[in-house]
């Protein structure tokens, strides 16, 4: 294949430290791509990144614009690969434009070099447990078959070039991979939508605007193609009157053509005839959201042929993904739950419902990301016996709900400056047999991400250092 990348000039704006702009920057090296990369960080803040990036062959041609991006960077390029925390509304993405510079992701590069079918996952919650769930079933049936993307372990340029057309990649995809996938007019073969709840107000104007960009997952999907869709959510419901895809469902409540849950037992209806997969029971995974994930990865197991018996064994075994309601063990008669990755209300709602009859004590707190905390108010006064909150915008706007619920200021700890003086205080708490880590909001103003947020929690409970 021709290297049409050799010699041009490539801007990478928002080198980051999720890995994905690392990933990016090795794969454009390697094909003699001449490279400036531009963040709002300092070298400092992005050492892990750069240091995996020192060891590169070509890292010495690279220009760096670190510490705030500089309008000539974007005067004379051929092409701009957006970082996905870079907001669509950049006023340097919008010099770009001006100079007919074309402007793409991760996302839109792996679908524009990748030639073999994709099934695509996004949702609000679930995305990342579903993904790496449909990548398990299928793995099962089909060699080689990979899982990357919004996911945090495995950036999509990393696994590009050993892929085949017979893989069957599984891509999780966030609401900012897909705005640019939609301007494009690209949808996967296969479209997974988990749900659509309220979520990153802080950078869509409304609930609306943010609905839009997960709809782009289907939006430009052709009759052949298949979305997969969550009944018991009326945003996801609403999805199916305009999507061109066949579609399938998955339901706690309904049976549907899909997967669906009665009477303890899982089903598939393939519209024709209706299987039972296995019984609930037989899950190591906790709580309804997390029966729904599975309902959802169920049916793209079944729409791709792979055996029942294989479905069984493989749900048989799984126990979910590390920082999603993960069991950390058991200190001193307490069960301890690291749920960090919880970045919303509605996430760690479901945690502690999931962990119904606990006495939990319940650590959360970080930055707002525009959102409601009344509804998780009142379910921790349901069923939450104390409270430790981070200090944070997201955590004072949940103490102002819960002293509107009356929960009893006694039961509560706030403002505390480190997650290591946290766990501190719940450990001290008697009266409890369960720690709920689920901190419902974002972690940037005491960590790097959410993932090094779970990291450190994880680190601290068992008395590792750094």
């Amino acid at each position: 294949m021709v290297n049409k990348f050799r010699g041009k000039k490539i801007l990478i704006m928002g080198l980051g430290l999720h890995g994905g702009g690392v990933a990016v920057t090795k794969w454009f090296l390697k094909r003699g791509a001449r490279l400036t990369i531009t963040d709002i960080k300092t070298g400092a803040q992005l050492k892990p990144s750069l240091d995996k990036l020192k060891k590169v062959s070509g890292f010495s041609l690279i220009k760096f614009s670190l510490a705030g991006h500089q309008a000539d960077d974007f005067l004379d390029q051929d092409l701009v690969v957006q970082n996905p925390g870079v907001p669509a509304d950049s006023p340097f993405l919008q010099i770009a434009r001006q100079h007919q510079t074309p402007i793409v992701n991760e996302a839109v590069l792996f679908f524009g070099l990748f030639k073999g079918p994709v099934v695509g996952v996004t949702g609000t919650r679930g995305k990342s447990t579903t993904a790496t769930l449909i990548h398990q079933l299928l793995s099962s049936q089909i060699k080689n078959n990979v899982l990357a993307g919004n996911i945090a372990t495995t950036p999509m340029l990393s696994v590009l070039d050993r892929l085949s057309a017979k893989t069957w990649p599984v891509l999780e995809l966030s609401s900012w991979h897909l705005e640019n996938l939609d301007e494009y007019h690209v949808s996967p073969k296969i479209a997974v939508v988990t749900n659509v709840l309220v979520d990153h107000l802080n950078r869509y104007k409304n609930l609306a605007a943010y609905r839009q960009a997960k709809f782009a997952i289907t939006k430009w999907q052709k009759p052949t193609d298949l979305v997969v869709l969550n009944y018991d959510n009326i945003h996801t419901r609403n999805f199916a009157k305009k999507t061109k895809a066949c579609v399938y469902w998955f339901s706690l409540q309904n049976k549907v053509k899909g997967a669906y849950l009665k009477n303890q037992q899982i089903y598939f209806n393939d519209g024709r005839h209706t299987e039972n997969i296995l019984g609930i029971d037989q899950l190591k995974v906790k709580g309804q959201h997390n029966i729904a994930n599975v309902l959802a990865a169920v049916t793209v197991a079944k729409l791709l042929k792979v055996p029942t018996a294989n479905i069984a064994k493989v749900l048989g075994k799984f126990r979910g993904i590390p920082f999603r309601l993960q069991y950390e063990g058991r200190q001193r008669g307490v069960n301890i739950y690291n749920d960090a990755t919880s970045t919303t209300p509605d996430a760690a709602i479901a945690a502690i419902q999931a962990l119904a009859g606990q006495k939990i004590l319940l650590l959360a707190g970080g930055v707002d990301k525009e959102l409601d905390y009344k509804n998780l108010a009142r379910q921790i006064k349901k069923q939450v016996s104390f409270v430790v909150l981070l200090s944070g915008s997201g955590s004072q706007k949940l103490l102002g709900e819960l002293k509107k619920v009356k929960y009893p200021f006694k039961q509560i700890v706030a403002d505390v400056k480190s997650l290591d003086k946290a766990w501190q205080i719940a450990r001290r708490q008697s009266g409890i047999n369960c720690i709920l880590f689920s901190p419902a909001a974002a972690s940037f103003n005491m960590f790097i991400h959410e993932f090094d947020r779970a990291k450190t929690f994880s680190r601290i409970i068992h008395g590792q250092k750094k």
